[in-house]
């Protein structure tokens, strides 16, 4: 298991320094109860393709928490190693290679959240990232794509939809920059992707993210590309929170989010951008936006 744990690791490019952590960690563990949960997780989603590996993360917390260890490290141990079963999965199920590990990638992405905001090689985000394992979300290009439910009613494009709508929820991770022509190519692939879904030739896509935060066009400039990814969009609604919430702003500022706003960092664009709009007393929100594609283009 160490040398798959290696392998894994450097399939998603971790740090060297991470992957000899987690290797340590393994190899205090592995002989312990908490290896044992980890592998029984393991050795269920290996051989029961109906098994949710998410029902397995509770256990292995559990367990943590009785030897008074963090369940970070071993959630994301977790993770790696159903790597290799899931490559497997993807391969009965026909989906390409370039997929399963845009996919996989999740993990990483948030396992980095996890060390910068609290300084553990591990994951606070196992639930989350459980789900490209099921696997019920899929990594395509740039963007990340799962069959959802509109939630709520829509008239437009001809479309009368209603809150049981089939959609492609869209999820944006932390990955680089969000460049609108590295976010078209993810509609055009995840259209083909999801075909079956929508008989009528034309996707639809849904979001729900601070990203479409009505309010962030009186302080990003047009240049941002959150401003041009909002513009991919129809607002279909919005959300504020109260004055003073960091709701989300974690996503911005890490760690520092709940600092005053005076004390955030200002070390990019966008952080400068929201720590001065919060410093006047600005807030900050969210919305769900929907667009229609049909192959080529959105329509607009």
């Amino acid at each position: 298991m160490k040398n798959y744990l290696r392998e894994a690791m450097t399939l998603l490019e971790l740090p060297e320094e991470g992957i000899e952590a987690f290797l340590t960690e393994w190899d205090e563990i592995k002989d312990t109860k908490i290896g044992e949960v980890i592998l029984e997780g393991y050795n269920k989603y290996s051989s029961d393709d109906s098994f949710n590996p998410k029902e397995h993360l509770e256990p292995i917390r559990m367990i943590c928490k009785e030897n008074n260890r963090s369940y970070y490290p071993a959630h994301a141990l977790y993770l790696f190693l159903l790597t290799r079963p899931l490559k497997e999965r993807y391969k009965k199920m026909g989906i390409s290679e370039d997929i399963y590990i845009n996919s996989i990638m999740d993990v990483k992405w948030k396992l980095m959240k996890t060390v910068a905001n609290d300084g553990i090689w591990g994951t606070s985000f196992g639930s989350w990232s459980a789900g490209f394992f099921k696997p019920d979300i899929f990594g395509i290009g740039r963007l990340q794509f799962e069959i959802h439910r509109l939630g709520m009613n829509y008239a437009g494009h001809g479309f009368d939809l209603n809150p049981d709508t089939v959609v492609i929820n869209t999820h944006i991770p932390a990955s680089g920059p969000l460049l609108p022509e590295l976010c078209m190519d993810s509609f055009k692939r995840a259209h083909e992707f999801f075909r079956e879904h929508f008989p009528s030739g034309i996707s639809i896509f849904m979001i729900e993210s601070w990203m479409m935060f009505i309010k962030q066009r009186e302080f990003l400039p047009s240049s941002s590309n959150i401003i041009k990814f909002m513009d991919l969009f129809e607002l279909m609604a919005t959300y504020e929170h109260e004055p003073g919430s960091r709701d989300e702003m974690w996503r911005v500022f890490g760690k520092y989010a709940d600092l005053p706003a005076d004390q955030l960092p200002r070390d990019t664009g966008l952080r400068r951008a929201y720590a001065d709009w919060l410093q006047k007393g600005g807030t900050v929100g969210g919305g769900y936006g929907i667009l229609f594609f049909d192959g080529e283009k959105i329509l607009k």
